[in-house]
Formats: structure tokens, C-alpha cells, sequence
């Protein structure tokens, strides 16, 4: 942010003096009437003609000029009127003579010396006046910043017509237009306007105020015209820096003056905020880092056990993170969706050992769906969301939220929105850093898989709670009315309580209701290929037509129809509704992890895992028809 030099008239001064230093000249070559006459500043080549066509060029420039000191003399005595009319003097004028016919009579009786004390009785009514006395010194007015004119944020190519014309008027262009502070004109303030300027600046929207902030942001005002009534707007030039020297180009700007947006501290950026700037106009570039508006966090998205113990400590003390609630990434929602501002001290404090600051928490970790609109439009963030479908009364919860779409679903200018508030594929997919050993698109909920009487006492507790499982429907797969409805179906306590199981919404609903609770157009196109390999169609999906191959037993499944159950989390005990307490259940090897960032932690997983009985042999069975689906299955969910 460079501020323009606060006297934008003094190249337009220079280029008229010479204009009139070719009037000059060509007038005095015209009276010899010889272009070839002795000191004639002008080319042999140059005609009458062109002599005079240039004079009337001239004369144009100097009407043209006129005008415009007509149109500021007329603009300064009205404003000089409005200011007579608003501001009268608190006494009237001292005359150095006396008026033409003085009072009729002095006072009879006046009395030397005003009362020394005050009557012995208080008047029998009240003066129709109050006493006069000093006027009291006038209360400052509290800055507020003016509405912002939102059509000046819209790119050139999406103005209306009339727009679009309108701003041409102010000299604008594609490039100037979608190159904040590119226009000259955005270097004078409001009274440094022309009639015709401020004309156009009105059909655009702009009135005194919001132009003096949102377009010149007080920059070609004098310094101590900075705390005048209508705009103390000084307090926040101070606050980055900005003295009277530095501001008269005496001492050199301030260290914020050559920060990018984000390098500014937390109070220089709201103090840009307030002069109406935001990070596209402050920057008037766009910078990123490695893609993004700020630098990522790259071991947020590092595996829960490939942290340093340390690290995991603080994470877990200080945040209340676990193994769970780490890998999965958006899942810790009652953390993550709280701003810097809505942490306790003890969480700021843990997430300052872990090099957070409240500008990358805010913004990777709860991408500011933590502000209140209005806090959204301080800084310019609401334009983001909107792109994404919302408004202040979605955000507000008042109206019904914008459909979420997946992120290869998302168009260039969502997907452009999206990274602006540090959402990557992972933050916005929810990714899951979990290491799967198996053939499923996500890693199995392990707990779930345990018998009840191995559970530890606390989980039965949560699992009989609002999820309504006893031993009997916990222990016999798929028998639990629950476990037929889809993650969105599930009460925001139920869904707390699926969390705690080790379940969040792709895991709940690939593993518990496979998908059944979707209508089929909420299918993916690859998820409905899958379906249809089992047996489905679009019209037997709604009227709940069991295919064929589900009444068959898991080994009596052909290969292909194995490996696609595989990929909608069905595995041999679910899919034959096996009762946890009579199988034997063991633990595979696991050498070859869907997702391997790690070694494989047997300590970390129960003795009594499902899924693993003869893994070695379904292996077998599964590795050619995997192989050749894998493609497939990967692009259902992605």
C-alpha cells in the first residue's frame, strides 16, 4: 500500500503551463505570417492548418479548464453556505463602529456591580430561559465506517451495461477497474472532485463518506483534517504507524506501509479495516503462498502418530485432541468451529506452542465460520462466502444454508472462494489420515467391531445413551434400527455420541447404512456403477427391491460382487450379520495399508478387531477384481 502524493493537481498544473507555452508560440508565429520566420519554435512542416487546429485545441484545454474551476468555485460556495447555514457563530459579529440608530434610551437604573449573593427568596416562577453560560466543549463523534458500494467489487466483465458506461465517464477501464487504486481518479477525495465527477460517483452509489474511505481512504487529506467531525479516521492511520512527518513525506512510512495483508499484526489489519481497505485492495495484488493466502500448516495434516510425542501432548492436554479427532480433519468440531476470540486461554496457549496465531487459526483451522457476518464484511471475507451461496441471513441460521457440494463438484470462481478462506481438498472433504489396512474406501470404526462385554464401561454407557444400543443389538451386526439411517438423519446428540464410537458422517454412512439412506441422484455417477454391480437400479433403489445377491453369503459372492461390497464397507461379518460374541475374531498382519504413512501399531488395536477372519485367504480372492475396480472405487469417493 503506497499512499499517492496529497497534491494530485500539480502534474495537471504543469501540463497546462505548457500547453499555454504552445499557445504562445504559435501565436507568435502565426502574426508573422511565415511559418519560416525567425524564432519559430514549430517545424517547417507544420501548415497554417495545422496552426490554427492546434490554437483551437488550446482554446478547447483552457474552456475545458475554466469550466471545471467554475464547477469547483460554485461546489466551494455552496459548501461554504451549507457551512454558514450549520454552524452559525455563537455571538454576533464585533463592529469597529456602532449601528446607524443606537437604542432609544440606556437603562434607568443601573446597578454598579452585579448581586454579590442571591435573593433572600427564590423567584416565585422559573426564568423563561436557562442561564447563559461557556458553551460546553463539543463530545467527539465515535468512527463508524461507511456501507461499503459493493458493485465497485464487481469484475468489469459482469457490469451491467449502464454501469460499466457510467464508470467510463470516470475514467475507468478493464484494467483500471479490476486493478484497485490502477485509477487516478481513486487518488482524490471527495471535495477534489469535479461536478460531473461526483455526478457519476453518485450513479455509482458513492456519497462523501463511503468515496472519502472506500476509494481514497482519507489518503489525499492533510493530516490534521483527519480528526475533523464527520471523519476522525487519524486514530487509525496512528495505529499503523503514521505520525505527521511521515505522513508530509518528511520521514520515511511505517513498517505496515510495505506489509502484505496478512504480515500485518491483528491491530494494524483491523485498523485497515476500518480505513475501508481489505486484503485485495490493501495488497492491490494477488498474493499467495503455495497457493494459498497464507502459509498451511503442514503438520496439522500430519498423522496423529507420525507427531512428535510432544506435540501430541499438547494437542491432547491443551485442545483435547485425540488419535480420532486429530486424523480426521473438521471433526473436532467443538474446537475447531470456535475463532481465536472464542478460545480459552489454555487453548490459546496450547495452540501458540503449536504455532498458531490467531491469523492461521482463524483461518485454517476454523476458516472464520467463527465470525458474525458483520465481522465477515470488516474484512472483506464476505465476498468469499457469498460466492459459496451465502448471505447474512443463511449464516445467521435464519434461512436455509446453501447445499454443500463436493470439491470437484465446486466450479473455478467456488474453488477460488474456498482456497481464499484456507479451504484445501482435505479441510473441505474432511480428509481422513487414518491408516486403512483394508479394501474399504475408509478405515474401519475398530471399536465398533468389538464384542460389548470388551467394550470399556464408559462406551457402553454412550452406546446405550441416545444411540439406544443394548448388548443384543450391539453384539449382532446390523440388527440396531440406528445403524439404518444416514449420518444427516441422526440428532446432533446422536451424531456427538457416533463421535465418540469413532464415527463421523463418510465412516457412519459407508459402514452402518451403506449409502441406503441416499435417494439414488445423490449418488455419485461411480457410486451408482458400484450399485448397480450388486444388483441395483435407479427403480428398484427407492422401492427398496433387494437384489438377488443379498441373499447369498459372503463366501458365496462372486469375486467382483466381493470387491465392490468392499466398497461401500461391506466385509464378511457385516454383510452376514454376524453375532460379535460367538466369532472368533484375529488380527491381520496389515503389511500393505491402503494409505500407509505409518508401520502398522498393533498395540493400538483391540485383540478382538472384526474383519480379519481368514484375511489372508479373502486377500487372495479380493486382489484381482480390486485391482482392476480400484479406479473405479477411488472416484466414487473423492
Amino acid at each position: 500500500m503506497i499512499r499517492p502524493n496529497s497534491h494530485p493537481y500539480s502534474f495537471r498544473a504543469a501540463k497546462l503551463f505548457a500547453t499555454y507555452l504552445v499557445l504562445f508560440a504559435a501565436t507568435d508565429v502565426s502574426s508573422t505570417g511565415s511559418p519560416a520566420a525567425e524564432g519559430n519554435l514549430l517545424p517547417e512542416s507544420m501548415t497554417n492548418d495545422k496552426i490554427h487546429h492546434q490554437q483551437h485545441l488550446v482554446r478547447e484545454l483552457a474552456e475545458n479548464k475554466q469550466e471545471n474551476n467554475n464547477d469547483k468555485q460554485i461546489d466551494k460556495e455552496e459548501d461554504d453556505e451549507e457551512q454558514a447555514t450549520a454552524n452559525p457563530t455563537p455571538k454576533p459579529t464585533v463592529s469597529l463602529s456602532p449601528s446607524a440608530t443606537p437604542s432609544s434610551a440606556p437603562t434607568a437604573n443601573p446597578s454598579a456591580s452585579p448581586s454579590s449573593a442571591p435573593s433572600a427568596e427564590p423567584s416565585p416562577s422559573p426564568s423563561s430561559s436557562p442561564t447563559l453560560s461557556s458553551a460546553p466543549s463539543s463530545a467527539p463523534i465515535p468512527y463508524s465506517r461507511p456501507p461499503r458500494v459493493d458493485i465497485r467489487y464487481v469484475p468489469w466483465i459482469d457490469l451491467p451495461a449502464d454501469i460499466a458506461t457510467t464508470a467510463t465517464l470516470l475514467n475507468y477501464t478493464y484494467e483500471t477497474w479490476n486493478d484497485y487504486g490502477a485509477n487516478s481518479i481513486e487518488n482524490l477525495n471527495w471535495d477534489r472532485l469535479s461536478r460531473n465527477e461526483k455526478m457519476y460517483a453518485a450513479m455509482l452509489g458513492y456519497q462523501r463518506e463511503s468515496w472519502d474511505c472506500w476509494q481514497n481512504h482519507y489518503q489525499s487529506l492533510r493530516w490534521i483534517d483527519l480528526d475533523n467531525e464527520g471523519i476522525q479516521s487519524k486514530q487509525w492511520w496512528e495505529a499503523l504507524g503514521w505520525d505527521i512527518s511521515s505522513w508530509n513525506k518528511y520521514d520515511d512510512p511505517p513498517a505496515s506501509n510495505d506489509k502484505y495483508w496478512y504480515l500485518l499484526s491483528e491491530e494494524e489489519r483491523f485498523a485497515a479495516a476500518q480505513l475501508c481497505y481489505f486484503k485485495r485492495t490493501w495488497d492491490e495484488a494477488e498474493v499467495y503462498v503455495d497457493g494459498f493466502p497464507l502459509e498451511k500448516p503442514e503438520y496439522r495434516y500430519t498423522n496423529w502418530f507420525d507427531l512428535d510425542v510432544s506435540v501430541r501432548r499438547i494437542a491432547s492436554d491443551g485442545l483435547k485432541y485425540s488419535d480420532f479427532l486429530w486424523n480426521v480433519v473438521g471433526l473436532h468440531d467443538s474446537l475447531e468451529a470456535r475463532d481465536w476470540k472464542q478460545l480459552t486461554p489454555v487453548e490459546q496457549k496450547a495452540a501458540r506452542l503449536l504455532e498458531f496465531s490467531q491469523t492461521s487459526w482463524d483461518c485454517w483451522i476454523n476458516n472464520y465460520r467463527g465470525y458474525s457476518w458483520e465481522e465477515l464484511q470488516l474484512f472483506g471475507l464476505d465476498f468469499f462466502y457469498s460466492s459459496l451461496g451465502w448471505n447474512d441471513q443463511s449464516w445467521a441460521g435464519l434461512e436455509e444454508a446453501p447445499e454443500k457440494k463436493s470439491w470437484k463438484e465446486l466450479n473455478v470462481e467456488e474453488r477460488r472462494a474456498a482456497i481464499e478462506l484456507c479451504y484445501s481438498f482435505e479441510t473441505w472433504e474432511g480428509y481422513d489420515m487414518t491408516i486403512n489396512y483394508g479394501p474399504f474406501p475408509f478405515a474401519k470404526p475398530k471399536r465398533r467391531y468389538v464384542e460389548w462385554a470388551d467394550l470399556p464401561e464408559v462406551i457402553q454407557i454412550i452406546a446405550n445413551g441416545t444411540l439406544e444400543y443394548t448388548e443384543d443389538k450391539w453384539n449382532n451386526l446390523g440388527s440396531a434400527k440406528i445403524e439404518t439411517l444416514g449420518w444427516d438423519e441422526l440428532t446432533d446428540e446422536q451424531q456427538s455420541d457416533a463421535v465418540d464410537l469413532g464415527f463421523y458422517k463418510k465412516t457412519w454412512d459407508c459402514f452402518h447404512s451403506h449409502y441406503r439412506s441416499y435417494d439414488w441422484n445423490e449418488l455419485s455417477t461411480s457410486q451408482q456403477d458400484i450399485f448397480r454391480l450388486l444388483g441395483w437400479s435407479e427403480s428398484k433403489w427407492p422401492n427398496n427391491e433387494t437384489p438377488s445377491s443379498y441373499e447369498k453369503q459372503w463366501d458365496q459372492l462372486s469375486t467382483t460382487e466381493q470387491s465392490v461390497a468392499n466398497a461401500v464397507c461391506y466385509f464378511e461379518h457385516n454383510w452376514d450379520r454376524s453375532n460379535l460374541k460367538e466369532e472368533e475374531i484375529a488380527i491381520s498382519s496389515g503389511s500393505n495399508p491402503m494409505n500407509p504413512t505409518q508401520g502398522f501399531d498393533a498395540s493400538d488395536i483391540s485383540d478382538v478387531l472384526n474383519g480379519r477372519k481368514n484375511s489372508a485367504n479373502t486377500s487372495k480372492r479380493f486382489t484381482t477384481s480390486f485391482i482392476a475396480l480400484s479406479g473405479l472405487v477411488c472416484m466414487a469417493f473423492m
